[in-house]
Protein backbone atom coordinates (compact mmCIF):
# COMPACT_ATOMS: atom_id res chain seq x y z
CA UNK A 1 0.00 0.00 0.00
CA UNK A 2 1.39 3.41 -0.89
CA UNK A 3 1.99 6.15 1.66
CA UNK A 4 -0.98 8.26 0.57
CA UNK A 5 -3.39 5.34 0.87
CA UNK A 6 -1.98 4.40 4.28
CA UNK A 7 -2.36 8.00 5.48
CA UNK A 8 -5.99 7.96 4.37
CA UNK A 9 -6.62 4.70 6.22
CA UNK A 10 -4.95 6.11 9.34
CA UNK A 11 -7.09 9.25 9.15
CA UNK A 12 -10.27 7.21 8.75
CA UNK A 13 -9.35 4.92 11.64
CA UNK A 14 -8.70 7.95 13.85
CA UNK A 15 -12.03 9.55 12.87
CA UNK A 16 -13.84 6.29 13.70
CA UNK A 17 -12.97 6.90 17.36
CA UNK A 18 -16.01 8.80 18.53
CA UNK A 19 -15.72 8.67 22.30
CA UNK A 20 -19.12 7.04 22.71
CA UNK A 21 -18.71 3.39 23.63
CA UNK A 22 -21.60 2.27 21.43
CA UNK A 23 -20.27 4.02 18.34
CA UNK A 24 -16.67 3.00 19.00
CA UNK A 25 -17.77 -0.63 19.28
CA UNK A 26 -19.41 -0.44 15.87
CA UNK A 27 -17.10 1.85 13.92
CA UNK A 28 -13.59 0.90 15.07
CA UNK A 29 -13.75 -2.82 14.15
CA UNK A 30 -15.39 -1.94 10.83
CA UNK A 31 -12.67 0.63 10.07
CA UNK A 32 -10.02 -2.01 10.75
CA UNK A 33 -11.79 -4.43 8.41
CA UNK A 34 -11.94 -1.76 5.68
CA UNK A 35 -8.20 -1.34 6.05
CA UNK A 36 -7.79 -5.03 5.21
CA UNK A 37 -10.19 -4.84 2.25
CA UNK A 38 -8.79 -1.60 0.78
CA UNK A 39 -11.74 -0.69 -1.47
CA UNK A 40 -11.65 3.00 -2.43
CA UNK A 41 -15.43 3.30 -2.83
CA UNK A 42 -15.97 1.75 0.59
CA UNK A 43 -13.52 4.21 2.13
CA UNK A 44 -15.22 7.20 0.51
CA UNK A 45 -18.63 6.13 1.73
CA UNK A 46 -17.28 5.39 5.22
CA UNK A 47 -15.70 8.87 5.28
CA UNK A 48 -19.09 10.33 4.42
CA UNK A 49 -20.63 8.40 7.31
CA UNK A 50 -17.90 9.61 9.70
CA UNK A 51 -18.60 13.22 8.72
CA UNK A 52 -22.02 12.98 10.41
CA UNK A 53 -22.55 14.14 14.00
CA UNK A 54 -22.64 11.50 16.73
CA UNK A 55 -26.32 12.02 17.68
CA UNK A 56 -27.36 11.40 14.08
CA UNK A 57 -25.17 8.29 13.85
CA UNK A 58 -26.75 6.96 17.04
CA UNK A 59 -30.21 7.54 15.56
CA UNK A 60 -29.21 5.66 12.42
CA UNK A 61 -27.68 2.72 14.26
CA UNK A 62 -30.60 2.51 16.69
CA UNK A 63 -33.05 2.55 13.72
CA UNK A 64 -34.77 5.71 14.97
CA UNK A 65 -34.05 7.52 11.69
CA UNK A 66 -33.08 6.24 8.25
CA UNK A 67 -30.38 8.11 6.28
CA UNK A 68 -31.60 10.01 3.22
CA UNK A 69 -28.75 8.56 1.17
CA UNK A 70 -29.57 4.91 0.32
CA UNK A 71 -25.85 4.11 0.17
CA UNK A 72 -25.46 5.25 3.77
CA UNK A 73 -28.51 3.19 4.74
CA UNK A 74 -26.84 0.15 3.22
CA UNK A 75 -23.55 0.96 4.97
CA UNK A 76 -25.27 1.29 8.36
CA UNK A 77 -26.90 -2.11 7.79
CA UNK A 78 -23.56 -3.58 6.73
CA UNK A 79 -21.81 -2.24 9.85
CA UNK A 80 -24.54 -3.66 12.10
CA UNK A 81 -24.35 -7.03 10.31
CA UNK A 82 -20.56 -7.02 10.59
CA UNK A 83 -20.80 -6.22 14.32
CA UNK A 84 -23.26 -9.07 14.95
CA UNK A 85 -21.13 -11.53 12.97
CA UNK A 86 -17.97 -10.47 14.83
CA UNK A 87 -19.61 -11.03 18.20
CA UNK A 88 -20.82 -14.53 17.29
CA UNK A 89 -17.49 -15.60 15.81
Amino acid sequence: MNTRAQQRINRITWRARRGARELDGLLMPYAQELENMGGTHDLTLFEELLAQPDPLLMDWFMHRVIPDNPHLTALVSDILRFSRASKTA
